[in-house]
Formats: structure tokens, sequence, C-alpha cells
């Protein structure tokens, strides 16, 4: 397999050194460069590279920040960190940590293209996607029952029945969520995986979403706490308008795609 690479890093010496060590490796090319995260995300868009190699220290929008919006703008690219910073004082507690690989700037030339083909394929096979269906709802309280329906017939198609009390549940209270304090159309996203079903409501607002404690007698409140126990893992992502609230739910064991 043949990769395409963008390279996104404000240090154009280093771009350079991309360049030459990618030069005449038969599974490489560099189809692209940016030298900040928000050209990056715009040329992603553009050019869908297999790989983009990403600074995670830049002016401005730094490369931690830039992850959503890129893999947003390429669903398809593997997002290999580049830094000059230890591997564990970059990650720290970063759940991004499992799903993007990471490239030493100590890394010599000689070596550079090995270890990028080597973290792309490690990468693929953690975050294959086996399916994704995506639609669109209305700033609609309707939209609610709407997107329940749709998350009902595409987990009963891909025979994840399963799953279909708590991620219809769990979607319910995030559509809610996101017309009654967004008040802008809803994306939702619904990915099959090997082992999992990762679902995406995404919205136009920017404000940060928190877990509240309800009280008993409250008929609001609950939704993020619904989610924090009923699903195998969840987060907010933010994009370059708006932003992604997610979750995720494992396939029951021996079931695969």
């Amino acid at each position: 397999m043949s990769y395409r690479v963008l390279v996104v890093d404000d240090n154009p010496d280093y771009r350079l050194l991309v360049r030459y060590a990618l030069d005449g490796a038969s599974d490489l090319e560099v189809v692209g460069e940016a030298c900040d995260a928000a050209r990056g995300i715009t040329t992603a868009a553009e050019l869908q590279p297999d790989i983009v190699l990403l600074d995670m220290v830049m002016p401005g929008m730094d490369g931690l920040a830039a992850v959503a919006p890129l893999r947003q703008a390429a669903p398809a690219a593997a997002i290999v960190a580049v830094s000059a910073y230890p591997e564990h004082q970059l990650w720290n507690r970063s759940p991004l940590a499992s799903s993007i690989g990471y490239l030493s700037k100590s890394v010599p030339a000689s070596r550079m293209a090995d270890e990028l083909v080597e973290l792309a394929r490690l990468l693929s096979d953690v975050d294959e996607v086996v399916a994704t269906e995506r639609r669109r709802f209305a700033p609609d309280l309707r939209s609610a029952g709407a997107a329940r329906r749709f998350v009902h017939d595409t987990l009963d198609r891909w025979d994840c029945h399963e799953l279909l009390d708590t991620a219809t549940l769990l979607v319910s209270e995030l559509v809610t969520n996101a017309v009654v304090h967004a008040h802008s159309e809803v994306e939702l996203a619904i990915h099959l995986r090997p082992a999992k079903v990762r679902v995406e409501v995404i919205d136009s607002a920017d404000a940060v979403i928190h877990r509240r404690n309800a009280a008993d007698e409250a008929q609001s409140g609950r939704g993020m706490a619904l989610i924090d126990s009923l699903s195998t893992g969840w987060g907010i992502d933010t994009l370059l308008s708006g932003k992604s609230v997610w979750f995720e739910v494992d396939r029951p064991a021996g079931q695969t795609a």
C-alpha cells in the first residue's frame, strides 16, 4: 500500500527534512504541506491524505486541539504526532494517546519512512471503521425521536440488537441537549468498529458541556451522568465550528463485522 502524506508543521526546516527523508520511498509520498493547524485542516479536507504528520506545538491552535477538526476534515487519515517532547510528557492523561501515533523529531531521516509506515499500519488496525452512517436533524425537539429511530434502524441492520436500548437512550439525551442548548442543526454519526460502536452528536455551539449532579426530584440534568454510567467511553471534541459529543458501547464478545 502507498500512503499519501500531509505535513503540518510551522518549522520549514522540518518540513524540508520530511520531504528529504521520504523522497524515493516507494510506499510514501508527500502530497502537501501546511505551516499551521488551521491551514492543515483546510488542506486535509482538500487532499484527503492517508497520513497527517502533525506538529504538537505550533502558534495559534496547537496539535491536540487540531486533532478533532482534522478527523472531521479527513476521516480516513491516520494522525501521527511529531514533537521534540518525550511521548509520556506529550500525552499525560489525554484519551487521544490510544488513537494517535507518535514520531519523535529526533528520529533520523534514514529511519523516518520505515517508522511512519509502521505507525500507519498500527493505527489502521486499531481504528478500523467497518461502516459509518450519518444523518442531519433539524433544531427541533422532535428530532430526538427521529434520531432514536435512525439509531435503532442502523444498529438493527448491523445486527447489534443488544446495544439498541442503551444507544437509543443515550442518543435521545444528547440530541435533546444539542437542540435545547445549541439551537442548531444536529449531525448524528454512527461508526461500526470491530469491537465497539461509536456514536457522535455534532452541533454548532462552542459551549462546553458539564456533568451535573441532579437532585432526585429534578426533571432534567441527568444526561451526561447516564452517558458516564452506560457507555464504555465518552468525550467532547472541539471542532472549528461547534463540538462533537461522542460515546462508545462495546459489541458483545465474539461478535465481529
